[in-house]
């Protein structure tokens, strides 16, 4: 069975991930809130997720906890993370309130809230402008990112928004899923600058949310998908990452799987993602709450450059993986997503 799965790996340009599990990295529903009132609302709901997932399932809550279950497709692949969607329309009597999709991948199941609300109570919001400096960038250097927060102040008019926090988001080139970088406030005219450092080249978006005050008068914004270069001069590493069982009682030993890539560029071929074999990963646990890591343990990535470690649950935490390369002229360090464990 194995030699199948990279028989296959190959044959679709996907790298074999060793005995890596199904994650779910991220659920979106778009838009949020769901404008009703006037005529139908249509939703989408976007599921990323890693791991060899054959279905992804779904249903959405309503405020009166009435059931409705909705149909995902796979609309979108990387080497590493696969994006699925199911799409949902709002009639103009649809209850108004907090609503709830839950979607399951493997025995992975995640949960989001959104909100359906009276179209005429808000007013847009959007993040225009969205620019980072320099472009491209080296690796380690800092990198700005800045845009302004506005909101409709007339049919075609627009006026900062002050005050407000605007969360930074990026995805790495081959991968699919957002993940929140910073935060920052914008200033009196709605304009905001956050200095982050240059990691790899991917794609930045901003984002606002607003508060509990916000959420009632304004509708939420993100802007478009912003591209950055990172010039480095070693080869890009990544790690597949996951962890079972993700709850249970504290003292349980739970199971860390993962494969260690390396991104390779043949002269005239395309890039393809190769395992990285004998290359010593260090497993990372963070408490819950305490904002410090220690290493829990270490592995060997073996032939086709997976790894599995085994360790207790002292509490509910967040784990992770990482690679520090010894030859970063050659290779890149790399740090895998993050995975919370709870204990109770």
């Amino acid at each position: 069975m194995r030699t199948i799965r990279h028989l296959l790996a190959r044959l679709l340009r996907r790298p074999a991930l060793g005995d890596a599990l199904v994650e779910i990295e991220s659920v979106e529903v778009d838009p949020d809130p769901v404008p009703i009132g006037g005529e139908d609302a249509a939703v989408t709901v976007d599921v990323v997720t890693s791991g060899p997932a054959d279905e992804v399932r779904g249903e959405l809550t309503a405020p009166d906890e009435s059931r409705t279950p909705l149909r995902f497709e796979r609309v979108e692949r990387t080497p590493f993370e696969e994006r699925w969607r199911a799409g949902h329309v709002f009639g103009r009597d649809a209850a108004a309130g907090r609503w709830r999709v839950e979607v399951a991948a493997g025995d992975v199941v995640e949960e989001r809230e959104f909100e359906v609300r009276a179209e005429e109570r808000s007013r847009r919001s959007r993040i225009d402008g969205l620019e980072l400096s320099p472009d491209p960038v080296d690796e380690g250097s800092p990198l700005t990112v800045s845009g302004r927060l506005e909101a409709a102040t007339g049919k075609d008019d627009w006026g900062g928004l002050p005050e407000r926090t605007v969360t930074l988001l990026f995805r790495a080139d081959d991968m699919l899923a957002r993940r929140e970088v910073a935060r920052v406030v914008t200033g009196r005219s709605g304009r905001f600058d956050a200095t982050v450092t240059a990691t790899e080249s991917g794609f930045w978006s901003a984002e606002f949310r607003g508060s509990a005050e916000d959420r009632a008068r304004l509708t939420t914004a993100r802007s478009a998908e912003v591209r950055s270069t990172v010039r480095s001069a070693g080869a890009l590493t990544r790690i597949a990452y996951s962890a079972k069982p993700q709850s249970g009682r504290p003292g349980r030993k739970a199971t860390h799987t993962g494969t260690l890539l390396v991104r390779v560029e043949p002269a005239g071929r395309p890039a393809r993602w190769d395992p990285l074999p004998q290359q010593r990963v260090l497993l990372w646990f963070d408490p819950a709450g305490s904002g410090a890591g220690a290493v829990q343990g270490s592995a060997t990535t073996g032939s086709n450059g997976g790894f599995t470690l085994r360790k207790k649950v002292p509490s509910t935490g967040d784990w992770h993986v990482r690679f520090d390369s010894q030859a970063p002229a050659q290779r890149r360090s790399s740090k895998s997503p993050v995975r919370r464990l709870t204990a109770s």
